[in-house]
C-alpha cells in the first residue's frame, strides 16, 4: 500500500496534525502556495512540551520600575484635597471612595494626568468648592477610558490566563482581575507580552489538533482553520487569508494560514500592534493628546524615537555585500533611496509636478479639497463615540471609494494626490489635489458633498468645517504649491526652517517628527496618489544605467532619469512597462511563495520590425546581509565623524556650488573582491572588461562569463 504524501506546507507545521491524509493538488489547477520540490526531511511528532520548548520565545530583560509610586502619590494628594473642601466626613468618605474606585485600577500616567485635573477642578477660581464638577470630570473620563478599554482583547487576560494556566507554570498562582491586562501593555518589550504569544501560540495548536483529529480529508485542514481563526477573532486579529480560505475553499492556504497562527513570532507581532494601538488610544481618551502633545503623546512619541534610534544603530552597524563583491554600509544604501526623507520629498513634489503638467495639458483644472470627519470621531467634542484615529481614517477611505465609485459609474476620470494630516487631538483629516475636466467639475462638488455630509450633516458647525473646496487660480500660483506645504509639514519640515506649525503650534520640523510618528503609532498611510502610474516602475527605470534601449522603454527611462514625471506618463501610455519579479516556491517559514522585484518587462521593436516582450534586469545581483567587523566598525566611525564636519560647515554655506562634497564609503582591496583584486568596483572600466570565452579550444560559439552576463542585463541587454 503506498504510503500518503503531505504538500510541503503539511510538512512544516509543527506536529504531524495530518499524517494519514492524501495531499496532492488537483489537475489542471496550479495553486501558488505549491511548491515544485520533494522535501527530505521527514515530519517528527512533538508533544506541547518539545513543540515549547523548540517554537516559543525567549522573555525580553526589562528594567521593572516601582509600580504606580507616583500615581499612588497623586492619589494621595487627592485625598488630602478632599479632606479641606469637602463640607462633611459623610460627603468626604462618599467621594473618596469614589475617586479611588475611579483611579486606583488606571496605569500610572493616566491616574496622574486625570488626578491633577481632578485636583484643579475641585476648587473655583475663588477658593470655593467644586466637586460636583470635578466627580462629574472624573465619571466621564474614566468611562471613556473603559470604554477604550473593552474594545481591545487584553481586557480578557484574566479569564485567559485561567483557561491556559495547564500549560505554564508561572501564573498558576496569580489572580487577575478585569484590568489585569493594564500591566500586559505596560512595557512594548515586556516578558508577560511574549508570554501570551505563547500560550495563544500552544491554543491555536491545541484547537488545530482537536478539529484535524475529528475530521478526514480536505474537510480536516477547513475545519482546523475555522478554529483556529476563531481563537484570532477573540483576540481581535485578521485570521490570514480568510477570503482564500472561506470563498475559493483553497487548502494550500489554509496551511499557509495554519503555520501562521501556531507560530508564536506571529502573535508577537499581533499584540504588539494592538498594544501600541490600545495605549495610545487611552492616552487620547485621558486627554494626554491635545494641546500640550499635539497629534500623539508624549510616551507614544519616545517609543516611536527610540524605535527610530535602535533602527538607525542597526542600519549603521550592518554591512551589505553584492555577489561580485562590493560591500557597502547599509545605512548608506538606505539612504540613499526613499527611506531618506529628503530623496521621498523631492519625490513627490515631482510626481505632483508632473501630475498638473498632464492635467494641464488634457484641459482639466484643479481642486483644493479638505475633507473632515463628523464631530463625533473628534475627541474634543461632546460627542466623541470612542473610536480611534485607525477607525476615523478609514470612515474616510470608505466615503472617498464612494466618490470613486460614483465617478467611474459616470465615466469621469479624475487625478491627484492626497494627504492625510492630524488635528491636533490626533483625529486625521484630508487635504487633496484634484484635476477634473470643467465640465465635470460640478458633478465632483456634487459628489463631495452629498458623501461628505452622509453622516451628521446637519449638525452644528458641519457647514463650516466638515468640506472646502477651492477652485485653483492660477493668477494665486501653481495649484502644486496648496499640496507642497502640506507634503513638507508631514516630512520633516522641508524648506520650512524657522516657521510654524498653526496646527499644533510647535516648529515645523517637529511637527514633522509628531506626524510621522502619529502615522507610525495608527497604521496610516499619509500619502497617496490616484489616477497616475506606478512609481515603482519609475524607480526601477531610474535604476537603469545609461545603455541603448528601444524606443518605447528609452522614452521612459530618460523621462525618468531626468525626473520628468510628464513625459514619463507620456511614454507609458504608448508603450506600457511592467514589474517582473522573481517568485520562490515555500519561499518563507510559512510556506507561501515570495516575491523580489527583478526588472521590468516591455514590449520592443527589434531592428528587423518584429514586436516581442523585453526583459530589464534591473536588480540581477543578490545582495546578502552581515554584521561589520571591528575594523569595518572603525572606519565607519570616522566616516561619520567627516561627515559631520562637514554637514555643519556647509549649513553655513549659501551657495550650493561652494559647498564641500560628502565623502563616501571606500572599500579595501582585501574586503571581499571576489573576481578582481585592484581597481575601483564601481567603474565601468574595471566592471565589464572580462575576457570573453570565444573560439578557443575548437568552439566556435563565443561564451561570457557569469558576472558580464549579469553586467550586460543590469543595462537591458538579456538578448544572447
Amino acid at each position: 500500500m503506498p504510503s500518503p504524501t503531505l504538500s510541503p506546507q503539511s510538512e512544516a507545521l509543527p506536529s504531524a496534525l495530518f499524517s494519514g491524509f492524501v495531499k496532492v493538488p488537483p489537475k489542471g489547477r496550479k495553486c501558488v502556495f505549491v511548491a515544485d520540490y520533494q522535501h527530505t526531511q521527514k515530519i517528527q511528532l512533538l508533544s506541547a512540551e518539545q513543540y515549547q520548548e523548540r517554537y516559543f520565545l525567549d522573555g525580553y530583560k526589562s528594567t521593572e520600575l516601582p509600580k504606580g509610586a507616583n500615581a499612588r502619590q497623586a492619589l494621595k494628594e487627592v485625598n488630602e484635597l478632599l479632606d479641606d473642601v469637602s463640607p462633611n466626613h459623610a460627603v468626604l468618605n462618599s467621594n473618596r471612595s469614589f475617586a479611588i474606585a475611579r483611579l486606583s485600577h488606571l496605569p500610572n500616567k493616566i491616574s496622574i494626568k486625570i488626578s491633577e485635573e481632578y485636583q484643579r477642578r475641585l476648587t473655583r477660581k475663588d477658593g470655593s468648592s467644586n466637586i460636583r464638577s470635578a466627580n462629574i470630570y472624573l465619571r466621564k473620563t474614566t468611562d471613556f477610558i473603559n470604554k477604550v478599554w473593552l474594545k481591545y482583547p487584553f481586557h480578557n487576560i484574566g479569564s485567559f490566563d485561567k483557561l491556559t494556566s495547564k500549560h505554564i507554570n508561572e501564573s498558576n498562582d496569580k489572580r487577575t482581575t478585569h484590568y489585569g491586562g493594564f500591566e500586559l501593555i505596560k512595557y512594548r518589550k515586556s516578558k508577560r507580552l511574549k508570554d501570551v504569544a505563547n500560550r495563544l501560540a500552544l491554543t491555536v495548536l491545541d484547537e488545530v489538533k482537536d478539529a484535524a483529529s475529528q475530521n478526514h480529508g480536505d474537510i480536516a485542514f477547513l475545519k482546523a482553520y475555522d478554529a483556529a481563526a476563531a481563537v484570532c477573532r477573540q483576540w481581535q486579529v485578521s485570521p490570514p487569508y480568510y477570503s482564500a480560505v472561506k470563498r475559493d475553499y483553497l487548502i494550500e492556504a489554509a496551511e499557509c494560514a495554519i503555520l501562521r497562527m501556531t507560530s508564536p513570532k506571529w502573535w508577537l507581532n499581533q499584540l504588539r500592534t494592538l498594544r501600541d494601538q490600545c495605549c495610545e488610544h487611552l492616552n487620547i481618551a485621558a486627554g494626554l493628546v491635545g494641546e500640550n502633545s499635539p497629534f500623539l503623546s508624549r510616551d507614544s512619541f519616545n517609543e516611536w524615537c527610540e524605535q527610530q534610534k535602535s533602527g538607525r544603530e542597526w542600519l549603521e552597524s550592518t554591512m551589505i555585500e553584492s555577489e561580485s563583491g562590493v560591500i557597502i554600509p547599509l545605512i548608506d544604501a538606505a539612504m540613499a533611496g526613499n527611506a531618506n526623507p529628503s530623496n521621498r520629498f523631492v519625490e513627490l513634489i515631482v510626481r505632483a509636478r508632473g501630475l498638473e503638467e498632464v492635467a494641464e495639458e488634457q484641459g482639466q483644472i484643479g481642486l483644493m479639497v479638505t475633507l473632515t470627519a463628523p464631530s463625533k470621531y473628534h475627541f474634543n467634542s461632546n460627542k466623541w463615540n470612542c473610536e480611534s484615529p485607525r477607525f476615523t481614517q478609514a470612515y474616510l477611505s470608505g466615503q472617498w471609494r464612494k466618490i470613486r465609485s460614483a465617478l467611474s459609474y459616470r465615466k469621469i476620470k479624475i487625478q491627484g494626490l492626497r494627504v492625510s494630516e492630524p488635528h491636533k487631538d490626533g483625529t486625521p483629516h484630508w487635504h487633496m489635489l484634484i484635476f477634473v475636466h470643467p465640465d465635470k467639475v460640478d458633478v465632483l462638488k456634487a459628489l463631495l458633498e452629498k458623501y461628505a455630509f452622509e453622516i451628521d450633516g446637519d449638525e452644528e458647525g458641519a457647514e463650516e468645517h466638515r468640506l472646502d473646496i477651492k477652485d485653483a487660480d492660477k493668477t494665486k500660483g501653481s495649484a502644486v504649491g496648496y499640496i507642497i506645504k502640506y507634503l513638507s509639514k508631514n516630512i520633516k519640515g522641508e524648506h520650512m526652517q524657522g516657521e510654524l506649525d498653526f496646527e499644533s503650534g510647535l516648529a515645523a520640523n517637529d511637527a514633522a517628527d509628531n506626524a510621522a510618528a502619529w502615522a507610525s503609532r495608527h497604521r496610516l498611510r499619509q500619502f497617496q496618489f490616484f489616477g497616475s502610474s506606478s512609481v515603482q516602475v519609475w524607480r526601477e527605470l531610474r535604476r537603469l544605467k545609461e545603455c541603448p534601449q528601444p524606443v518605447g522603454i528609452e522614452q521612459a527611462r530618460a523621462a525618468a532619469d531626468c525626473s520628468n514625471w510628464k513625459a514619463f506618463e507620456q511614454a507609458l501610455a504608448v508603450n506600457p512597462i511592467k514589474l517582473e519579479y522573481e517568485e520562490t516556491e515555500c519561499g518563507n517559514e510559512f510556506g507561501e511563495m515570495t516575491k523580489r522585484v527583478l526588472g521590468l518587462c516591455a514590449m520592443a521593436t527589434k531592428a528587423d520590425g518584429e514586436t516581442k516582450l523585453r526583459s530589464l534586469i534591473t536588480r540581477g545581483e543578490k545582495w546578502t546581509i552581515r554584521a561589520m567587523n571591528d575594523d569595518e566598525k572603525v572606519n565607519y566611525k570616522k566616516l561619520k565623524a567627516e561627515r559631520a564636519l562637514i554637514f555643519s560647515e556647509n549649513d553655513a554655506i549659501e551657495n550650493k556650488e561652494d559647498k564641500k562634497p560628502i565623502p563616501k564609503w571606500k572599500q579595501s582591496l582585501g574586503s571581499g573582491l571576489k573576481s578582481r583584486d585592484s581597481g575601483d568596483t564601481r567603474t565601468c572600466g574595471n566592471n565589464c572588461t572580462d575576457a570573453v570565452l570565444g573560439d578557443h579550444f575548437g568552439c566556435n560559439k563565443a561564451e561570457f562569463s557569469e558576472e558580464v552576463l549579469r553586467y550586460l542585463a543590469s543595462h537591458g541587454v538579456v538578448d544572447k
